[in-house]
């Protein structure tokens, strides 16, 4: 299916206080990619550290800084950083800077849109998030939980 959207077209949903604008989707029996143009707020801990069964991702970032985890590497990233998490990798991020940190995201298969979804469902933008209900849902994606995350 083609798709063209203009800069600021496409479906929006927050994961707490996090955006996400999903820019496209193509996923056919497993395979393909999502792509997304995630901005992070600033100040507000990302995800606790986690790695993927069989999702990976890749990262462009435009604007903000972020710390990263990637395996054993801990860094600072900012606007024209790369970064590419293979599954099997641990990862978490932060946005700790003062200002919202936007990058564009893709995601393989596809159908891990599903788990950033469910995501925001899971985590208000203003309340506690479901604990339980999130490990759960980690746990249909192939998703594990092994630290915390950054701040």
């Amino acid at each position: 299916m083609t798709t063209i959207l203009a800069p600021d077209e496409g479906r929006l949903f927050t994961i707490g206080a996090d955006q996400v604008m999903v820019k496209g989707v193509s996923d056919v029996l497993g395979a393909g990619f999502a792509l997304i143009d995630y901005r992070a707020a600033p100040h507000v801990p990302g995800p606790p550290l986690h790695v993927h069964d069989a999702i990976d991702e890749a990262w462009y970032l435009l604007d903000g800084h972020l710390d990263v985890r990637i395996g054993d590497v801990r860094c600072t990233v900012g606007a024209g950083s790369f970064l590419l998490v293979p599954h099997g990798a641990p990862h978490t991020f932060v946005n700790a800077g003062d200002d919202w940190a936007r990058w564009i995201g893709v995601l393989s298969p596809g159908s891990a849109l599903g788990m950033l979804e469910a995501l925001g469902r899971l985590i208000p933008h203003d309340g506690p998030p479901e604990e339980a209900a999130i490990l759960q849902m980690f746990t249909r994606y192939g998703t594990t939980i092994q630290g915390p995350p950054l701040t």
